[in-house]
């Protein structure tokens, strides 16, 4: 695991060995996956604060995904992603934050990037 991902407001992207997830072969032979922590309450009820989520690395996810993006080359965050012809809106599923839109030009100018999509959860009692 590389560290900790921020569901809220995206803070600084510190890539640190933390811990280890094991994966099943299969799963490892489709491509590079790494595991994240979620530290926050801007995706509950569906990630809880201290959840695990194993992400395949790629550079791109359909609308509609759950996602681990950059922002600005610094900073990170897991959100839903909605795309549109226009840009991306980075979707928090708790109400009680409101999603980020960012146009085309953003997407280039901050950059706003895709590092991997969350495939599996794991929470542990």
């Amino acid at each position: 695991m590389l560290g900790v991902v921020p569901a809220g407001i995206p803070l600084e992207a510190i890539e640190e060995i933390i811990d280890y997830e094991e994966i099943p072969e299969e799963m490892a032979n489709l491509g590079e996956y790494f595991g994240l922590v979620i530290k926050g309450d801007s995706m509950l009820p569906k990630l809880l604060h201290n959840d695990v989520i194993i992400v395949k690395k790629q550079s791109d996810c359909d609308s509609g995904g759950i996602a681990v993006v950059i922002i600005g080359g610094e900073n990170a965050t897991v959100k839903q992603i909605k795309k549109d012809q226009n840009g991306i809106t980075l979707v928090p599923l708790n109400t009680k934050y409101q999603p980020d839109f960012y146009s085309n030009q953003d997407i280039k100018k901050r950059p706003v990037t895709i590092i991997g999509k969350a495939v599996e959860l794991r929470r542990k009692f």
